[in-house]
């Protein structure tokens, strides 16, 4: 696979990702139960796509699993106990740690280049939730920041056990449906078919096909790519809410989600304009 087909991918899945926030504000679940259902519908999807997945038992597959597991509940209980904004900003601090993981465990090296995206990257990052960041729910913020390192760790280690990249993301969606199973069921008497349609179906389109594609791409380009693109999902979720929904947004917003923007796809068109690995 080309590069070139590798980013449009790792694109593809961020703007999907990035949907997720226009329909969970349509409906009325515990946010347990939202990730509970969600999880389910990608484990379906994911074992149509693998077909007969198998377990492996090394050290590198699970904690994969556990990683991703802890990503997704870690978040939705960090959104309970701290500010929407502070979750989202602390969960995608992941670039940093991804430069660790990446080091020790792909031996994939940053440089002045790499350095200069993140920085324009997270300057937009903080632009873009100064007016709604806050010092408010330690706990909220340390469970995010905790996320931001699993997001981060799931991202090296499904570039690293490319064999069992897809099982990762499906048994990590699996136990997290097993571990909000009971969200669910309480989320079944308080909920109409409709919502857990919606929900539903964002576990299909909103998260399973986005990973196949992000899973997908990390065989071929280097985790620090990935995740940085990556980096337009929590820019764009808020515009999409502002452009549907009407949801204000923070005057310094559009100039941060600008420079992110410009920051990410500014990033993949150089990289392969001048067919540099840098």
């Amino acid at each position: 696979m080309k590069s070139s087909t590798s980013y449009i991918l790792l694109i593809t899945a961020a703007l999907m990702w990035s949907l997720g926030g226009i329909f969970i504000k349509l409906v009325d679940l515990n946010p347990m139960g939202i990730a509970g259902i969600r999880s389910l519908g990608a484990a379906v999807v994911l074992l149509i796509y693998i077909k007969k997945p198998r377990w492996y038992w090394n050290r590198y597959f699970l904690t994969g699993v556990l990683a991703y597991t802890a990503m997704v509940v870690l978040y939705v209980l960090s959104i309970r106990l701290t500010t929407a904004a502070n979750a989202i900003f602390l969960e995608f601090t992941a670039p940093i740690y991804v430069v660790a993981f990446s080091y020790f465990l792909l031996n994939e090296k940053i440089n002045r280049f790499d350095m200069l995206t993140m920085v324009i990257i997270f300057l937009g990052m903080g632009l873009f939730f100064m007016d709604e960041l806050t010092f408010y729910g330690f706990w909220g913020n340390i469970m995010a920041l905790v996320a931001g390192v699993c997001l981060a760790l799931v991202t090296v280690l499904i570039r690293k056990e490319k064999e069992s990249a897809f099982e990762i993301v499906f048994y990590g969606n699996v136990l997290t449906s097993i571990i909000c199973f009971t969200f669910i069921i309480e989320g079944l008497s308080k909920s109409t078919q409709l919502d857990w349609l919606i929900i539903f179906g964002l576990g299909i389109f909103q998260l399973g096909i986005p990973y196949i594609l992000y899973t997908t791409a990390l065989k071929y380009v280097p985790a620090l790519d990935a995740i940085l693109v990556g980096m337009l999902e929590p820019i764009l979720n808020p515009i999409w809410v502002y452009i549907f929904i009407g949801e204000a947004m923070g005057e310094w917003a559009f100039i941060g989600g600008a420079l992110v923007i410009i920051g990410t796809l500014g990033r993949v068109i150089i990289k392969q304009k001048l067919k540099v690995i840098l």
